[in-house]
């Protein structure tokens, strides 16, 4: 089983190197440690600390190093969090420790050796953005999503390669410790009984630029980098999804294939799919329509428990139908018709319209797809086998989700400093072809056999994320956006980017 790991070090003491004490630096290491195991409810026997006394040596960093090297597994977690000193020599960062210097990127390439599939290091400390990540995740189209999503490391910096971190003015702790307590802790960023590194670092960095607007002569700009694939999800509290309840009757001139609700805050609503077993006149299906809506006004058919709540033992409103005659109709939604049926205390001017190939029949309204057969024949005629769908699928999506990363990893560098929205509209018109014209060759595939329709429909759902990247960045997004709307759009869809891999993967790994 995966677990997670941390390795917390605080050194306040320096006297044996002529730098300045930090007395502040021990209490970050406790304030860290409580929030590893309240936020995201690291086991105690799983954190293991350095300079609970202050000092800190270069032989106990090598082995607590070598400890959670050695007890690592392939799957494991691994948080790493420095506080103290940070200087740089010839170019070069380095975490000061009681006795002696350690260079930073040393550190994040040891860190990135471990055996572990993902890790995370933090450091508060001076000129701390004065580093270099490898490269960006790739993704293989030999491996499946979830050994993708959530490999590799990533590193969360207090202040840029020119800046100071700072103490806290009010708490006996640093500003960016601080900032990343309430951060890690926050129920706000808790969905489904998970955080994400992404929500949590989005969090962090809003923190510190609310300090940064009220406190311009102590500036912390933050810097985050990683090469890795989507983000990590952390399991911080039981979540029960709430299912909804399956209903499916088969009588002898139709089969109910499926009810759902879609609910309203006004109306009780239910979408109903209709299998008919017989050919039948439009003033039949009416009658069984009235059959049909008596079957299901009272099912207990919700999204969530608020719908529960609030429809429980009333009777439904509104009932639309939707008739084919196979399972593949209803897989690929293809109806011969559809029908809308409405209570009295609906308005019927507005559920019972008169436009083309639509007609009121014994108080049912019915919509006629007139494109039923040739929709049908299309799809008959271009559906691929599945090993087919599979193969051309992963080659469009593992190059549109490695362009993700590296879109991704410019914007993160334009929201570091380091590179000014110019550079970044640059680099988006160079990486915008490619990504347009697979986007576009994923929407021309054959269509799936039923069996993958699903996987197909969010893989689409993921390709359609990625291209909306392109969206925001270019010509015509200058003259209609702000910078303010382009950062806010841009981080909506990078979050909807990580929770659509997440939800490929459970499926994708079924394959």
């Amino acid at each position: 089983m995966a677990k997670l790991r941390a390795l917390i070090i605080g050194v306040s003491e320096h006297t044996s190197i002529s730098a300045n004490n930090l007395p502040f630096c021990k209490n970050d290491i406790f304030a860290v440690k409580q929030a590893f195991i309240q936020g995201l409810k690291v086991d105690p026997s799983e954190l293991f600390l350095c300079g609970a006394m202050g000092t800190v040596t270069a032989a106990e960093v090598i082995s607590a190093l070598h400890h959670l090297s050695d007890i690592s597994e392939e799957d494991d977690s691994i948080l790493l969090y420095f506080s103290g000193h940070g200087t740089t020599v010839t170019d070069s960062h380095y975490l000061v420790l009681s006795d002696q210097l350690i260079k930073t990127q040393e550190l994040i390439k040891y860190l990135d050796n471990i055996n572990a599939k993902n890790k995370v290091l933090f450091l508060d400390c001076c000129l701390a953005g004065n580093f270099t990540v490898d490269g960006t995740a790739v993704f293989n189209i030999n491996e499946s999503v979830d050994e993708f999503a959530g490999r590799g490391y990533a590193v969360l910096a207090s202040c840029n390669a020119q800046q100071y971190s700072y103490g806290h003015p009010d708490k006996p702790i640093s500003l960016f410790t601080s900032f990343l307590c309430q951060a890690l802790t926050h129920n706000l960023v808790i969905k489904e009984g998970k955080k994400s590194l992404n929500d949590i670092h989005k969090l962090l960095f809003m923190l510190l630029e609310i300090w940064n607007k009220n406190n311009p002569t102590q500036v912390q700009t933050p810097v985050y980098r990683a090469n890795m694939g989507g983000t990590i999800y952390f399991d911080v509290q039981e979540y029960h999804l709430y299912v909804a309840e399956k209903f499916f009757s088969e009588c002898e001139s139709y089969i109910i294939y499926s009810v759902e609700p879609v609910h309203s805050a006004i109306a009780k609503r239910f979408s109903v799919q209709v299998i008919l077993k017989q050919p039948m006149s439009f003033s039949e299906i009416a009658v069984i329509n009235h059959e049909i809506v008596q079957t299901v006004k009272y099912l207990k058919i919700y999204e969530n428990k608020e719908q529960e709540e609030k429809w429980e033992n009333k009777s439904a409103n509104l009932v639309f139908c939707y008739f084919g005659l196979d399972e593949t109709d209803m897989i690929n939604t293809n109806y011969l018709c559809h029908t809308t049926w409405a209570d009295e205390t609906q308005d019927k001017n507005q559920w019972y319209p008169l436009y083309k190939n639509c007609e009121v029949i014994d108080d049912i309204h019915f919509n006629v797809h007139s494109y039923y057969e040739s929709l049908k024949s299309f799809t008959e005629e271009h559906t691929a086998t599945k090993e087919k769908v599979i193969v051309e699928t992963r080659v469009i999506i593992t190059r549109m989700v490695t362009l993700a990363e590296q879109i991704i990893s410019l914007y993160n560098e334009y929201l570091n400093g380091t590179k000014s929205e110019s550079d970044f509209k640059d680099d988006m018109a160079r990486i915008t072809p490619e990504l347009s014209k697979l986007y576009f060759a994923e929407t021309d595939l054959d269509i799936s056999p039923n069996d993958l329709i699903e996987w197909s429909q969010l893989c689409s759902n993921l390709a359609g994320t990625i291209h909306d990247f392109t969206l925001y960045y270019g010509q015509n997004s200058f003259s209609k956006r702000t910078p303010e709307n382009r950062k806010a759009c841009m981080d909506m869809s990078i979050r909807q980017y990580y929770k659509d891999l997440e939800k490929l993967k459970a499926i994708d790994s079924s394959l």
